[in-house]
């Protein structure tokens, strides 16, 4: 056992543990706060990449149609049979 006396002061001690609650809290706030701040960065970047696909599904489904609607001048080389293929005669002969 000590044989000392080891006066410690309440106030003193009520003090330091209050600056020790203070600082931890201040630094678990920063912690908190850089990762909202994180996130919403993240949620930024998913929100411009959904609307760059939006935008390409868009001129494609543009580009679709344009194609659909214009009257294609290209003759068909092989007509259509019926039955399996290479099981009739050519219409060509």
């Amino acid at each position: 056992m000590p044989d000392f006396d080891l006066p410690i002061d309440i106030y003193v001690l009520a003090g330091l543990m209050a600056l020790a609650m203070l600082a931890g809290f201040l630094l678990r706030s920063h912690q908190l706060a850089k990762k909202k701040r994180r996130i919403g960065e993240l949620e930024h970047e998913m929100i411009q990449a959904h609307a760059e696909l939006l935008e390409i599904q868009k001129d494609y489904c543009e580009l679709e149609l344009k194609v659909k609607q214009e009257d294609s001048p290209v003759i068909p080389i092989m007509k259509k049979q019926d039955g399996a293929p290479g099981a009739g005669k050519s219409e060509n002969f």
